[in-house]
C-alpha cells in the first residue's frame, strides 16, 4: 500500500533468495488484537509450531526461524511474560524544543522522511517545510498543555498525503491548503485529551 501511494514499485523477492538467508514477520500493532493473542504468540514462537482453528494438525516451521518485529502503540499494556521475551525499542522523536518552539532536528528529520514518501508527487521541499512548521507548532502546543497523543510523524505524513493527494503535481496549491487545514490538526489533540 504505502508503495503504491509513494508510486514507487513494490518488493519483490529476488530470484536467487533463499530461506536459509532469513525471514522477516512484522506483527503490527499488537495492541489493538485480542487479549489473548500475545500469550498465543509465546506459545507458537516458543514451540515453533501451532494449530489453526479447525485443523487437526499443528503447522510446523522448519529450518530457521523468522526475525519477529512486533510494534505497539502502547494503547493497551501487554503481558509481563510477553515483554520479557521481547526486546523492547521505545522510538522517540529526535531532538527538543528550544524556548521559542523550535525543534529543527526533528524538522529536518520529518521533511527527510517526506522525501522518501512522496518523491515522485510533484510536490516541492517547501510543501514538505511548511507542513514539519505545522507539526511542530502543534506538537510544541501539545506538549505545552499536557496533551496526549503528542502529534507526531504519522500526523505529519497524513497531512503531507492529504495536501499531495488534494492537489497532485501543484506545490503552490498544496502550500495553501496547509494554510486552510492546518488549524484542524491541533483540534484533533485538544478533542483527544483527558
Amino acid at each position: 500500500m504505502q508503495a503504491r501511494r509513494s508510486r514507487t514499485s513494490c518488493v519483490t523477492t529476488p530470484t536467487d533468495w533463499q530461506v536459509s538467508q532469513g525471514t522477516v514477520l512484522l506483527i503490527d500493532e499488537i495492541d489493538k488484537a485480542e487479549t489473548d493473542v500475545p500469550n498465543g504468540l509465546l506459545e507458537a514462537l516458543g514451540s515453533r509450531r501451532f494449530t489453526p482453528p479447525n485443523w487437526q494438525t499443528a503447522v510446523e516451521l522448519q529450518g530457521e526461524p523468522p526475525l519477529v518485529v512486533i510494534t505497539t502503540n502502547e494503547e493497551r499494556t501487554l503481558p509481563d511474560p510477553f515483554l520479557r521475551r521481547c526486546i523492547v525499542l521505545n522510538l522517540e522523536l529526535p531532538g527538543s524544543f528550544d524556548e521559542e518552539g523550535r525543534n529543527e532536528t526533528l524538522r529536518k528529520w520529518l521533511v527527510a522522511r517526506a522525501e522518501v514518501h512522496f518523491a515522485r508527487s510533484g510536490s516541492s521541499r517547501k510543501v514538505f517545510d511548511k507542513a514539519a512548521e505545522l507539526l511542530l507548532k502543534d506538537r510544541h502546543a501539545a506538549l505545552r498543555e499536557q496533551w496526549t497523543p503528542l502529534p507526531g510523524q504519522a500526523e505529519y505524513l497524513d497531512l503531507v498525503r492529504a495536501v499531495v493527494e488534494l492537489d497532485p503535481g501543484r506545490p503552490d496549491d498544496q502550500l495553501q491548503r496547509l494554510e486552510s487545514i492546518s488549524e484542524y490538526v491541533i483540534r484533533k489533540h485538544r478533542a483527544m485529551a483527558p
